[in-house]
């Protein structure tokens, strides 16, 4: 067998990281699946500015409703 190219490495490193996140939901190992992704997401070194802006991307249409029906 050859040496992989370093896209299939690439590609062998998703699918394990993949796995290893199914794995977590599967056996409802949700705390660990948390932890996990907020260590690994990047979302621990982001600025209060990014997350507020990622979060509004995300939610900011839900919030606009609510504060339309709780007028």
């Amino acid at each position: 067998m050859s040496k992989p190219t370093i896209q299939e490495m690439r590609e062998q490193l998703v699918n394990n990281e993949i796995d290893y996140i199914s794995q977590m939901v599967i056996q409802d190992k949700f705390q660990e699946l948390f932890d996990y992704v907020m260590k690994n997401c990047g979302f621990k070194d982001d600025e209060d500015t990014e997350i507020e802006s990622i979060y509004m991307d995300l939610y900011g249409d839900m919030i606009n409703e609510q504060e339309i029906s709780d007028e």
